[in-house]
C-alpha cells in the first residue's frame, strides 16, 4: 500500500515539475517575440503622436492594428490599466515590472520620464526605436560571428571522416588489393 502511495505521489511531483517546466518553456518563447516587435510598435506610436494625437489615443490606435502577440497583449494591459484609472505612469511602471524584457523596460522607463519631464514623446520613442534597432543589428553580427565556430565541431567530427572514407577508400583498397608499394 505505501508503494502505491510512494508511486502516485512520485508521479505528482513529475506531472507538477512537468507542467511548470512547460508553462516557463512558453513564457520563455513567448518573450523572445517581445524585442522583435518593439521597434515597430513605436514606429507606429510615433506616427500617431506626430499627427497630433495623445499617448493613449496612439496606443488605442497600435491595439487596433497591431498583429497578435506578447507585446500587444502587454501594450492591452497597460491601456486597460489606464481606462480603469490608473495614471499612465503607473501603468507603465506596472508593465517595466512584469515583462523581464530589458529593451521593453528601457522603452517604459523612457517614457515615464517624458511624461514625468512634461517633454513630447516624440523624439524619446524615436530615440528609443533607433537604439533598438542598433542593438538587434549589433547582437545579428555578434551571433553571425560565432556561428563558423560552432560549425567547426560537426565540421570535423562528422563531414570530413565522411569525405575523407570517400575520397581515399577507393585508392586504399587498390593498394590494398595490388599488394602494396
Amino acid at each position: 500500500m505505501e508503494d502505491r502511495q510512494y508511486q502516485g505521489g512520485l508521479m505528482k511531483s513529475m506531472a507538477s515539475w512537468q507542467g511548470s517546466w512547460c508553462r516557463r518553456l512558453k513564457e520563455r518563447k513567448r518573450l523572445k517575440l517581445i524585442p522583435a516587435a518593439l521597434p515597430e510598435a513605436l514606429d507606429l506610436l510615433i506616427l500617431v503622436m506626430q499627427a497630433g494625437l495623445d499617448f493613449q489615443v496612439a496606443l488605442a490606435h497600435y491595439l487596433e492594428r497591431a498583429p497578435q502577440g506578447p507585446l500587444r497583449e502587454e501594450l492591452a494591459v497597460v491601456q486597460s490599466e489606464i481606462r480603469t484609472g490608473a495614471s499612465r505612469i503607473d501603468a507603465l511602471r506596472h508593465l517595466a515590472a512584469r515583462v523581464p524584457d530589458r529593451d521593453l523596460r528601457e522603452t517604459a522607463r523612457a517614457i515615464i520620464q517624458g511624461i514625468e519631464l512634461g517633454t513630447s514623446l516624440t523624439p524619446i520613442l524615436r530615440a528609443q526605436a533607433k537604439a533598438l534597432r542598433k542593438r538587434r543589428a549589433f547582437e545579428a553580427e555578434k551571433r553571425a560571428a560565432v556561428a563558423p565556430l560552432k560549425l567547426m565541431f560537426p565540421l570535423f567530427v562528422f563531414i570530413f571522416p565522411t569525405l575523407f572514407v570517400i575520397l581515399f577508400g577507393p585508392v586504399v583498397l587498390t593498394v590494398m588489393k595490388v599488394g602494396g608499394p
